[in-house]
């Protein structure tokens, strides 16, 4: 396998620019593949050029250091151009069919030891990359929205995934200023399940008792956080959220772990075209009747980590790093319930089984279980 010097990019939208900014200002040669000439041009101006210029304004880089970024990226329309590089990442809007197609192509151009990787969200790697020669070359990428801010990225290995490829882009992560996690190929992989089933929790309980400013108060002060859940998903976009809520709850909904059912107040404001109004109106204060949204919410999140340590997606240490770093909550799960106590962790592990959502973990099926250890 070839040393990674020179990155392709398929897709150089929002999420595909700033993987590719990223890795031209730690030293790759970056080639981004978009759909037509016009769409080149037009996105080199407007996610390299543009972008940089903001970087000089605001005394980020110095216009010799703007210059020089740039020069390391070029844009093509044919997929053939992507035939010097060493990693390839496909960045492409999430659908399944069209990143399917997208790999079979890489396979026709790329060299044999080229690493080819996928970006998406919630989509299984092995399914993705079913088509591609020497799947040993193959995993995900995952990078976190914004990717020129967020700094983690989650390794995710397929079954067929190389040792070689898991180190390669271990380090090319480093490299590029990442933080990176190992994790095991499963829907969402790690920090995903735990995200958008939050929201999915959340999002069911808006209308007349809770409006948008009371959940998000409750995420605030549940996760002691800055932005709560309910601002999260605007930033994030109600479509993708949306999307990623129908994707996980058809792979994980009648397995043996289980997840929410798709909010019908997600889809309807989603459909609005409008974000969440996180200034809706007053904050409820009745203790009680936040509870019950708190309780919720918690024990969903204890729920679904549980379940992904049980089933080897990701260690404790990772999901604990991954969650803080990438969401910034102060304290991931397993902390949050050595906190609380482990009584009280079983007891809202409890009531979100209860309720239908999941399946009961083997950790909290005989009762009460120790501390995590951490």
């Amino acid at each position: 396998m070839a040393k990674i010097e020179t990155v392709g990019i398929v897709g150089f939208g929002v999420m595909g620019a700033a993987i590719g900014l990223n890795a031209a200002s730690s030293g790759y040669r970056v080639i981004y593949k978009e759909l037509n000439d016009a769409l080149v041009s037009s996105m080199y101006e407007r996610w390299v050029i543009a972008a940089l210029e903001k970087r000089v304004a605001k005394g980020k880089m110095t216009r010799q250091e703007m210059d020089r970024v740039a020069s390391r990226i070029t844009g093509t329309a044919s997929y053939k151009d992507l035939a010097p590089c060493d990693l390839v990442v496909e960045a492409a809007v999430e659908k399944m069919d069209l990143k399917i197609q997208i790999f079979k192509d890489l396979d026709a151009v790329c060299r044999p030891d080229a690493i080819i990787v996928s970006n998406t969200s919630t989509f299984l790697i092995e399914r993705l990359m079913a088509s591609v020669s020497n799947p040993s070359r193959t995993a995900g990428l995952h990078y976190f929205f914004p990717a020129n801010i967020n700094r983690l990225v989650e390794v995710i290995r397929q079954k067929e995934t190389s040792d070689e490829t898991f180190t390669a882009l271990m380090e090319f992560a480093e490299k590029n200023r990442k933080v990176p996690i190992a994790v095991k190929d499963f829907p969402g992989f790690a920090i995903n399940p735990v995200f958008i089933s939050s929201y999915m929790i959340l999002d069911a309980f808006y209308g007349d008792e809770y409006n948008v400013a009371t959940l998000e108060r409750i995420s605030q002060l549940a996760l002691n956080v800055r932005f709560g859940i309910m601002w999260v998903q605007n930033g994030s976009g109600l479509g993708t959220c949306y999307h990623a809520a129908v994707s996980m709850n058809d792979y994980l909904a009648d397995t043996d772990v289980g997840f929410p059912s798709v909010p019908e107040q997600l889809k309807i404001q989603f459909e609005s075209g409008k974000p969440w109004n996180l200034e809706d109106g007053p904050v409820a204060d009745n203790p009680a009747l936040l509870d019950v949204v708190k309780d919720r919410l918690m024990g969903s999140i204890f729920t679904i980590s549980t379940h992904l340590i049980e089933k080897g997606v990701v260690s404790i240490k990772d999901l604990e790093l991954g969650i803080c770093t990438s969401l910034a909550w102060p304290e991931g799960p397993f902390a949050m319930m050595n906190a609380m106590g482990m009584e009280e962790a079983a007891r809202l592990v409890k009531i979100a089984v209860e309720s239908g959502e999941y399946k009961m973990p083997k950790t909290f099926s005989g009762g009460v279980p120790s501390s995590w250890g951490l």
